[in-house]
Formats: structure tokens, C-alpha cells, sequence
């Protein structure tokens, strides 16, 4: 009996080694590995779908995050900034609507981007903790030099044939971004070199074992960063709103993948890490594929149930306010992205005008990138009056030369012909970085000819109806953003005057006020094109 039970055990023992030689690998052979990345960028939280813009939508999204996933070894789901603002779905509850549509997509990890501190960047770490997500942007340090955010990376393992490969996710921004959001935002915080971070990350990840290392940048040029960084093997930008999928080349002559998938959700990026371990664990073969799925192919999708229901309970919520009427327009009024930067417009005109009936200045001046949504004539409802201008900005007034305004007119002027150009190459590459800081006007009339040099394009400027006179002080209302402007500097080291309401809240007004008012307001001309070079 004892022999039949040893019998019995080496019969076992053998069935098990047997089992082990079944599920290890050969020694010579490598372990193939697939790893699927769904990657998103500068939302700006167009989380509805609209099928005449071709914005795909978060329940979409969801679905093209499930489909694609299907197949992988490991997912993730990332995003490289610019999530949490930009539409009053957001801006009405500081960004909570938002934090849930990501908690329901399952998205895995992001890089902050310079619209996502609009809240303040107390508010951006409540935002990520309801998330749910890893915010990545170890570059950014408080006062004693710790990081901001909690967690400096994002890693995720997978086993396969008894072998296991480590994703390692690092994110950052390109600390020109940090004068791209109003300084209260991220008080006490610096952006520390891009270049350097990276570099330390990448050695961080290498030495927890990650086999493959990612980099999340919210950044002006993600291309030249990556060319200046050993190690990374794929960088996913944003920030530029740009299409990009480029290999480049690194210091060490190794290679390096830069992916970025345009804006506000018109695409989708999909990519593929096609990778081998060897018996010793190591990376033998990294092969990187993407491509970009836009509205023609999601357009055909079922939405997903679950995301649908989270943003229809959202909107309930939300619409006793938003569709409240609060003004009524007399024209389409054209908030455009494209014409606010090549030209004034009577979106433009509204809007300077409201920040001179709040403040009772002599001049108001708005960039073209602070307004955001045109308005269609009629009824005007708060929902409106936050998609024109979702940054929560506030009014300041400064007062200025009759010549410091001439300067700043001249520069406006400098930016709006190069606007004109990228515009009619109709490359958005072409565009310069600082093209939102056009200006459209209220208060004054500009005689100016495009032909002539910088310096000599502005003919002739009235205040109201008198002419400008260079040695006299006016004041000028604008916006807490623009009064800080790089691009300014006229406007930028001048003490403020005064601060008053929030800018929705002074649209708000001049929406309420007859309707002969505003149609005066909206079709007078300010910025008049001419031949004539005589004052």
C-alpha cells in the first residue's frame, strides 16, 4: 500500500513538471507582449457629440476604449492635458462634471495642462482625486520643493508565460505654459525645466524595472523636447493642437515616438507597443504603431450606455440654470476661433463693450483667445454667456498712454497680418504661438494700412471722438489675463487701476440692455482698414 502511494506521488510530481514545461517558455524563445494605449489630448471638454463638427464625444470615446482593448496584453487609457475647462458643462461646477465623464471612461493617466489650473490648482487636485486618476507632473514643485501632485509616476505590470513587463509613466509641462494661466492660479508653484525632469524621470523608471518608458507633455513643441531625452521610447503631447506622429531621433542616436491627436475631441489616438522579452527579462523588440480615429469611423459607433447616463444626469442637473435667458442678441455674433485672430468681430465688439459699461473706462481690449463661442441672435441664456467665456477672468482696468496704446495697436496689428497669413496658407502649424493675443477693441477707432512697416501701420486713433493724444493718460479695461501679457508689456508693468466683476457677469449685463443699444453696439466698426499713410 505505502509503495502504491510513492507510485502515486512520482506520478504526480511528473504531471506537474510536465505542466511547468507546458506554461514556461523555452529558454530560447522570447515572450511577444502587446500593449494598447487609447491617448486623448486638449478636450477642452467637448465631452458632447456633435456630428456637424465632428467632435466624437465621451460616450464614444468609452466605446472605442472597449472595442480597442479587447485584444491587448496590457491597456491604458491617457491624456496630455486641457481636460477639465473650456465649455460651461464644465466651468458651471468648476470642473466636477468633467471629473466624473473621466472617472466613467476609465481613464488611467494625465499631464495637467495650462487650462486645467483655470480653477485654481487647489481645485485641480480635488478634480483629480474625483477622477480618480493619476495627475503626472513632477516638474511642478511647491514653495519647499516637493512635488505638487502626489504621485510622480504611473506604472502597470502584466504576466505572461512567467514573464512580466513594466510600463513606467512619467508627465510634465513646458514651463512657458506657466504664464499661460492667471498667476493667482498656480501661486507659490514653479515649472522646473522640461529637458532635466525628463531626463531624472526616465533614470527613476529604469531603476523600478520598467522595460517600457512613457512620456505625458502638455508642451509647445513635444518634438524638440523628445530629441533632447534618452530613454523615452513614446511621448504623447498636447497643448499645440496639432497632428503629430513622428519618430526622432535622440542624443544617443536611439529613437524615440512623438504622438499628438489635434483638439477638442475631433480624433482619437491609437497605438500599439508591440514588444518581446527574452529568458533573462529583458526587451529584445519594441515596435510602435498609431493611428487616428476621427468622426468618419466613430460617427458609426453605438455610444455607451454607461457614459451616456452619467452626462444625461449631468445636464439634467445643469439646465434649470444654463438655459436660463438672461439677454437677447440682435445679430449672429461670430466668436469663431479663426476670424477672432484675423480680424475684429462683433462677438468682439459685445464683449469690450460689456467691460466698458462695467467699468466706465475710456478704451476696453480683449485677446482673441479669450473668447471662445460665438452667439446665435435671439434669446441669450447663461450657457451661452460661459461658452463665450468659460476662464472664469475677472475685469481689471490700468491706466495708460495715448502713446503705450498706440504701441500696443501696432503689435496687435503685427500679430493679425501673421494670423492672416498662416490663415490663408490654411496650415494651423503656420500659425505663431502668440496668435490669441489679436486684440479686438471697444471705446476707440482705428485708422491703420497693413502695407506699411511695423511701427507705422496705425494712421489714426480716436478715443470716443477725440483723437488720441500720446502724453494723456487713459484707462483701459481688460481682462485679469491680458493685463499680464508677455506680449504687452505696455499693459503688463502697469499697476492695476482697479478689479471688477467676472467677465461672464458683465456679459450678462450688457446682454439685459435694449435692444438698440447692443445693435449699435455690435455693427459699429472700430478697427477700419485704409490706403491713406497721412495723420
Amino acid at each position: 500500500m505505502k509503495k502504491m502511494r510513492i507510485v502515486a506521488a512520482m506520478l504526480a510530481c511528473a504531471l506537474l513538471v510536465g505542466i511547468f514545461y507546458m506554461l514556461v517558455p523555452d529558454a530560447e524563445e522570447n515572450t511577444d507582449f502587446c500593449v494598447k494605449i487609447v491617448h486623448t489630448n486638449d478636450i477642452h471638454a467637448r465631452v458632447e457629440e456633435n456630428e456637424s463638427s465632428g467632435i466624437i464625444g465621451l460616450p464614444k470615446l468609452k466605446s472605442i476604449i472597449d472595442s480597442y482593448a479587447e485584444s491587448a496584453d496590457m491597456d491604458l487609457v491617457l491624456d496630455s492635458g486641457d481636460m477639465f475647462h473650456g465649455q460651461s458643462i464644465a466651468t458651471l461646477v468648476q470642473g466636477e462634471s468633467i471629473a466624473k465623464l473621466v472617472k466613467a471612461c476609465g481613464y488611467d493617466a494625465m499631464t495637467a495642462g495650462n487650462h486645467d489650473w483655470n480653477y485654481g490648482k487647489d481645485r485641480l487636485k480635488e478634480l483629480t482625486a474625483l477622477a480618480d486618476i493619476e495627475m503626472l507632473a513632477g516638474n511642478v514643485v511647491d514653495k519647499d520643493g516637493s512635488m505638487f501632485f502626489d504621485t510622480p509616476y504611473y506604472c502597470e505590470t502584466v504576466m505572461k508565460d512567467g514573464r512580466e513587463l513594466k510600463v513606467g509613466i512619467f508627465g510634465e509641462i513646458d514651463p512657458v505654459i506657466y504664464s499661460s494661466t492667471s498667476p493667482a492660479n498656480v501661486e507659490g508653484l514653479t515649472f522646473n525645466d522640461a529637458v532635466a525632469y525628463a531626463g531624472e524621470a526616465v533614470t527613476e523608471l529604469e531603476n523600478m524595472g520598467c522595460d517600457i518608458v512613457i512620456g505625458l507633455v502638455h508642451a509647445y513643441d513635444p518634438v524638440s523636447l523628445a530629441s533632447k531625452v534618452d530613454g523615452v521610447d513614446l511621448w504623447l503631447g498636447g497643448h499645440e493642437h496639432m497632428d503629430i506622429d513622428k519618430e526622432v531621433t535622440t542624443p544617443d542616436g536611439s529613437s524615440s515616438y512623438v504622438i499628438e491627436n489635434g483638439y477638442y475631441l475631433y480624433e482619437v489616438g491609437l497605438i500599439e507597443i508591440d514588444c518581446s522579452l527574452n529568458a533573462d527579462g529583458e526587451v529584445v523588440d519594441i515596435d510602435i504603431s498609431a493611428e487616428k480615429v476621427d468622426y468618419t469611423t466613430a460617427g458609426k459607433l453605438d455610444e455607451n450606455a454607461e457614459i451616456r447616463a452619467v452626462l444625461d444626469d449631468i445636464n439634467k442637473d445643469q439646465s434649470v440654470i444654463l438655459d436660463q435667458v438672461v439677454g437677447t442678441s440682435t445679430d449672429d455674433l461670430d466668436g469663431d476661433w479663426f476670424s477672432l485672430r484675423i480680424d475684429e468681430t462683433n462677438m468682439g465688439r459685445a464683449v469690450t463693450d460689456s467691460y466698458l459699461l462695467e467699468t466706465g473706462a475710456d478704451i476696453a481690449l480683449e485677446n482673441a483667445g479669450g473668447i471662445r463661442e460665438s452667439v446665435s441672435k435671439g434669446d441669450v441664456t447663461y450657457g451661452d454667456i460661459i461658452g463665450v467665456g468659460p476662464f472664469g477672468n475677472y475685469i481689471v482696468t490700468k491706466q495708460i498712454t495715448g502713446k503705450a496704446l498706440r504701441e500696443i495697436l501696432e503689435t496687435s496689428i503685427d500679430i493679425q497680418t501673421k494670423n492672416i497669413v498662416a490663415n490663408d496658407l490654411g496650415e494651423y502649424d503656420a500659425w505663431p504661438e502668440n496668435s490669441g493675443s489679436y486684440l479686438q477693441v471697444g471705446g476707440i477707432t482705428v485708422s491703420y494700412n497693413m502695407a506699411l512697416e511695423y511701427g507705422k501701420r496705425v494712421i489714426s486713433v480716436k478715443v470716443g471722438e477725440e483723437p488720441l493724444e500720446d502724453e494723456k493718460l487713459y484707462t483701459a479695461a481688460m481682462n485679469n489675463y491680458l493685463a499680464i501679457s508677455e506680449d504687452y508689456p505696455q499693459l503688463a508693468l502697469v499697476e492695476e487701476l482697479g478689479e471688477y466683476s467676472a467677465c461672464d457677469q458683465a456679459l450678462i449685463r450688457y446682454f439685459s440692455q435694449s435692444e438698440d443699444v447692443i445693435w449699435d453696439s455690435v455693427t459699429t466698426p472700430r478697427m477700419v482698414k485704409t490706403t491713406d499713410t497721412f495723420q
